[in-house]
């Protein structure tokens, strides 16, 4: 009875064992299977997000990768990260900023140019970066977003208040140059009611002088006339 026993429990601990053994083999395919789609669906070479990353980090590639791993991947790169085909989310000026720093690390990956000679590639990290927490790349995200959800955008009022200035302009150029000219000729006009006044004012002066020259020669002449018939 006691072997019976012993004989049954031993198969128990068997079967246990088989049926915890293949959950531990099948856990790692089932996290394969949910790992494959986000790696088919989503960016298999995300840009990297610290700053001042290598060429060969923006590879993602090891540092004795081949000439033509490098270039195989360029040209996956450039598929993926060329500011025609970036996606809405990246601002224009990250997406051509990230393109460029590809394509720097691509000629010093290649052998083209030194690794210091262009540091092209941590610039857009450091872009990339400043845009992602500040305020204004923010408020341009949430206009831009604004301005897609509601259509088109109608310039006919932006026009019409340029029209509006233009001819505000000109009007007021047109009142200053009458109100320019009126002065001037109230000026001139001015002048010579001036000039008139003193010529009057002077010939007057020259009338009354001469009158008294006349009126004292006067009594003179008569005495010269008195004097031979005496």
């Amino acid at each position: 009875m006691s072997l019976k026993l012993s004989v049954n429990l031993s198969r128990w601990t068997t079967a246990i064992h088989r049926c915890r053994c293949p959950n531990k083999d099948i856990l790692p395919i089932r996290r394969h299977r949910h790992a494959a789609p986000e790696a088919k669906h989503g960016n298999p070479y995300p840009y990297p997000t610290h700053r001042n990353p290598t060429p060969h980090q923006l590879f993602h590639l090891p540092k004795n990768a081949s000439k033509s791993d490098i270039k195989a991947r360029y040209y996956d790169l450039v598929r993926i990260y060329h500011p025609d085909k970036a996606i809405d989310s990246v601002p224009p000026e990250v997406a051509h900023t990230r393109f460029q720093a590809i394509t720097a690390a691509y000629d010093v990956l290649r052998g083209k140019i030194p690794p210091d000679a262009d540091a092209t590639y941590a610039k857009a990290s450091d872009l990339e970066a400043r845009h992602r927490t500040t305020a204004a790349y923010r408020a341009a995200r949430q206009r831009r977003q604004e301005l897609y959800s509601s259509g088109a955008v109608d310039d006919s009022r932006k026009d019409k208040i340029i029209v509006a200035g233009v001819v505000l302009t000109i009007f007021i150029v047109i009142a200053h140059t009458a109100t320019t000219r009126r002065e001037a000729l109230a000026e001139a006009m001015a002048r010579s009611r001036s000039m008139s006044a003193n010529a009057q004012r002077t010939n007057s002066q020259r009338q009354r002088i001469e009158e008294e020259r006349l009126s004292l020669d006067a009594p003179t002449n008569k005495q010269e006339h008195i004097s031979p018939e005496s």
